[in-house]
């Protein structure tokens, strides 16, 4: 090959090797803006799940409040009904009882089993992050590794292309000095 198609090699394997640390680039900015989009998001639900692994009673009150709130409501709308719809007497002291009895069984239930399934959801959380930064990073270090290799691929090739022009010129001077020789 020719020194201008070695060139020529040369300058494509550049431009790719440039093309892929683009790319190792764009990946290592687009794990940086997922980290970014998904932190809040993150931290929001663990500051919720951290409130109920907590075990602290207002902070578990704090972190159920929504679906004590629907209950609530819930629990109105059946007062309401019975009372209106409901016949005199003891029937309907009962079923009101009832309602407030659900309503603390919703409410109960929500704070035990957000006690209790709060530890696996901070820890989905933790591997959710770990795994999504690591895929991302993983990218990015392949490309970069990849355009490293050309780099060394590129390097290999220069000292092969140096090393046949010493042996040509050592090969020319060796014919030179037997041409010389012959002379005398």
């Amino acid at each position: 090959m020719g020194k201008g198609g070695v060139d020529a090699a040369n300058s494509q394997q550049q431009t790719d090797q440039n093309a892929l640390t683009q790319i190792a680039m764009g990946q290592a900015n687009n794990a940086n803006t997922l980290f970014n989009a998904s932190l809040p998001g993150f931290q929001t639900a663990e500051n919720h799940y951290s409130a109920l692994a907590s075990g602290d009673p207002y902070a578990i009150a704090s972190a159920i409040a929504p679906q004590a709130q629907q209950a609530d409501q819930q629990a109105a709308s059946a007062k309401q009904n019975i009372l209106q719809n409901g016949p005199a007497g003891g029937e309907k002291n009962l079923a009101l009882e009832q309602v407030d009895v659900n309503r603390g069984a919703t409410v109960g239930n929500a704070a035990s089993s957000g006690y209790s399934g709060s530890f696996n959801a901070l820890a989905q959380l933790a591997g959710q992050g770990v795994g999504e930064s690591q895929s991302a990073s993983g990218q990015a270090l392949s490309g970069y590794g990849t355009a490293g290799g050309m780099a060394l691929q590129e390097q290999n090739l220069q000292v092969q292309q140096k090393g046949n022009t010493l042996g040509a010129l050592s090969s020319l001077g060796g014919d030179a000095a037997t041409l010389f020789a012959g002379k005398l």
